[in-house]
């Protein structure tokens, strides 16, 4: 297939990517600065399918493609949630989404499926209610923004998924590596009491299932009915913080007494805290209702696999 890929030179978009190589996929990566990406790529020997990858700094004619998967977005971490940043967060999601969209209504032969970025956010936290797919949204911002990010995608004339993914763990990278740290030097423990639930999936899942919404696209035949809508991209092995925090401790034989006050990651990470302070017990209803097989279903093999441990 031709596949359109934005965001793919991030966490997991690069590993989407490598995914749809070694598959024999044609891969256009869409970035916005597709010089940089281009020699990030071309500088891994070991790299797979380099003839089939190709980047461009904005979209294309969508003609040509099969697919499109648009994982855009602003990282969530790294500044504080000022009135400025809060729009960008928005802007990068919604505003980009809307513009693939265009694009596919315009195209005379658009691509059969778009698999658009979504995210957990999107229910709000909400203590230990079990939250499948059908679960009604939460009314915080980062809710907001999910469900604007998901309604200029649903406008999409095309079969379209909302991938809402949780926190996604892997290796170089993502929420993962911004934990080790206190961890390591024997001083991360639960968030507050540790009660709220931590809906997280393996970087491979992550990839497993972004391919798994993508049967029935173009001319590959598929396994299972096509998925339509929201797809929670998470693991069934969801887990409280502070099981979470027990079993990263046992894989670093590390321990895990001290806990870390809700004020305290205000203060280092202002509006961002929000994410980490959610109870969000999500449930991969539909991706169990369509066949899919986590390969990492809990969350100690999974640190222990990312981990070398």
């Amino acid at each position: 297939m031709m596949i359109l890929v934005t965001g793919g030179s991030g966490f997991v978009g690069r590993r989407l990517c490598d995914a749809l190589l070694s598959r024999n996929h044609t891969v256009t990566v869409v970035s916005r600065d597709p010089g940089r990406a281009r020699g990030a790529w071309m500088s891994q020997a070991d790299m797979r399918g380099k003839d089939r990858i190709f980047f461009r700094g904005w979209l294309p004619e969508l003609d040509a493609y099969d697919a499109v998967i648009n994982l855009a977005g602003e990282p969530l971490f790294g500044k504080r949630w000022d009135p400025a940043v809060k729009h960008e967060l928005r802007a990068s999601r919604v505003d980009a989404t809307h513009q693939i969209v265009s694009a596919i209504k315009v195209a005379k032969d658009p691509p059969d499926v778009l698999i658009n970025g979504s995210a957990i956010g999107y229910y709000g936290s909400r203590g230990d209610e079990e939250l499948p797919e059908s679960a009604a949204p939460g009314n915080d911002f980062l809710a907001d923004v999910c469900k604007d990010w998901e309604a200029a995608a649903a406008d999409c004339p095309v079969r379209t998924v909302f991938l809402r993914t949780g926190v996604v763990l892997g290796r170089n990278g993502g929420a993962l590596q911004s934990m080790l740290l206190p961890f390591k030097l024997g001083v991360g423990g639960p968030i507050g009491n540790g009660k709220a639930w931590f809906s997280w999936i393996h970087i491979e899942d992550e990839v497993g299932l972004i391919l798994h919404a993508l049967e029935g696209a173009g001319d590959r035949a598929p396994k299972h009915e096509p998925i339509h809508g929201a797809l929670n991209a998470v693991s069934p092995g969801v887990v409280t913080n502070k099981e979470y925090t027990k079993a990263l401790g046992r894989t670093l034989s590390r321990p895990t007494i001290l806990p870390v006050p809700p004020f305290g990651l205000k203060l280092m990470f202002g509006g961002a805290a929000e994410v980490l302070l959610a109870s969000q017990r999500c449930v991969p209803e539909v991706a169990r209702n369509t066949g899919y097989k986590f390969v990492y279903p809990e969350i100690e093999p999974a640190l222990r696999q990312i981990l070398d441990r």
